[in-house]
């Protein structure tokens, strides 16, 4: 069909199509069906031009919109407007956008759809009071919606210790009774269900497998398979080594895992279950919205660990 490109989302300025603002309170009736009827006689208007531009007839539309050719005619003679349903049929059928068959030019901004402009002007006829009940249950409506997704998003999300990887003082740490030096959420799944706790790789002792500064979720125990990867516990700190026949080794060959003596009192304190990847973290949207409804639990988090909460 040659002619005008079709705009698939129809949108219209919201100022634009209101026209000059009209206080709902001001206007009387006979005012306002005035003004319906100059609505009505410019979209007939608008229907028989574009009609004509895409050679159509009466009936082509009417057969098409499944309507009778004395509903189009009613249309074009501006005595009746078309069901505010049949105004995208109604736009693809003739090739134009809702603001051609409006016959008003859009605005730069405040673009909205063909059904939201229907409802923003079925919205400015109605009395102010009704105006305050349809305010009052959309709010009502966004206040549950708010807190289903919050509530949606909080059980999505779970909330772990990072353990600190200090040098350890004396004969170091047991696997429940480690140094705490902050909390993350992350992402519930069952890749980490099991993780007790967060720590951070420190140095490229573990690489190619795992990378200095990262994070990996691990399980609190003092034992593990030989191949596990795990958190062990020294005279020197805290150490990410997997475990072989012998005991724990770098999986770097040039950074080897070495005992300055037989009582530095090596045991295992976790076992590294996977990686923290980017993507387990919840974005800053999400993070503002958890810090708000998990406040009481960080705060008592924080309370527990004797952090200071920023």
């Amino acid at each position: 069909m040659a002619g005008r490109k079709n705009d698939s989302r129809n949108v219209i300025s919201i100022n634009e199509y209101t026209g000059e603002k009209v206080k709902q309170t001001d206007e009387t009736a006979d005012a306002r069906e005035s003004r319906d009827t100059r609505d009505k006689i410019m979209m007939g208007n608008q229907i028989r031009k574009y009609r004509k531009e895409a050679k159509l007839s009466q009936i082509d539309v009417a057969e098409k919109l499944s309507v009778t050719r004395n509903t189009v005619i009613n249309w074009e003679s501006g005595k009746y407007r078309p069901d505010p349903s049949l105004f995208p049929a109604l736009c693809e059928l003739l090739n134009i956008t809702l603001t051609d068959l409006l016959g008003v030019a859009p605005g730069p901004t405040d673009d909205f759809s063909v059904h939201e402009q229907e409802i923003i002007r079925q919205y400015r006829q109605i009395s102010p009071f009704s105006q305050k009940l349809v305010d009052r249950m959309i709010a009502s409506i966004l206040d549950e919606e708010t807190k289903e997704k919050e509530a949606a998003l909080s059980d999505s999300v779970t909330f772990l210790a990072v353990v600190s990887t200090p040098a350890a003082a004396g004969d170091g740490y047991s696997y429940s009774d480690l140094p705490i030096e902050d909390g993350r959420f992350y992402r519930k799944s069952d890749r980490n269900r099991k993780a007790d706790a967060i720590i951070r790789v420190k140095g490229d002792s573990m690489l190619p497998d795992y990378r200095d500064g990262q994070f990996v979720y691990f399980e609190r125990t003092p034992s593990a398979a030989v191949g596990d990867d795990v958190i062990i516990s020294s005279r020197e700190g805290l150490h990410i080594k997997r475990l072989g026949e012998d005991g724990p080794y770098s999986v770097n060959e040039k950074l080897p895992f070495t005992l300055k003596s037989e009582s530095d009192n090596v045991q295992i304190v976790g076992r590294v279950i996977g990686i923290y990847e980017p993507d387990d973290a919840p974005d800053n949207d999400e993070l503002a919205v958890l810090q708000e409804v998990r406040k009481d639990e960080i705060r008592q988090f924080m309370k527990e660990h004797n952090l200071v909460q920023n």
